[in-house]
């Protein structure tokens, strides 16, 4: 039986996805130049990749405003926080703005995806 909400289609015998938590933080106007924090990004994605239950993050920018965004994926709340308390201890060893820093940020727990490859499951 496929069930419809909206464009999505959902198969009910389809086997369960594992849990995802999806953090996206949002940074100020002002740290719009990805180029500076060329250096830390690099350190960050390795240090996430070492924190268990890091699935992704994608960073970019809004074409015409230059804010830029990180929306990082997780297999839950509690590994997301690992993975904030690993980056803040990185951070705490920079000098003052060698990395940009969210003016916001908000967890999700997803509830429907649709991803093609190795996060599908």
């Amino acid at each position: 039986m496929i069930v419809g909400i909206g464009h999505a289609q959902i198969r009910d015998d389809e086997k369960e996805t594992s849990p995802l938590v999806i953090r996206v933080a949002v940074f100020s106007a002002d740290q719009d130049r990805p180029d500076m924090y060329r250096p830390f990004v690099g350190d960050l994605f390795h240090t996430l990749r070492a924190v268990p239950g890091y699935v992704g993050t994608f960073i970019g920018r809004d074409a015409h405003t230059r804010q830029m965004i990180s929306v990082g994926s997780w297999r839950s709340e509690t590994d997301a926080a690992a993975g904030e308390e690993a980056i803040a201890e990185r951070i705490r060893a920079l000098p003052a703005g060698s990395a940009p820093r969210p003016s916001n940020v908000t967890k999700y727990i997803v509830e429907f995806r649709d991803i093609k490859g190795q996060f599908s499951k």
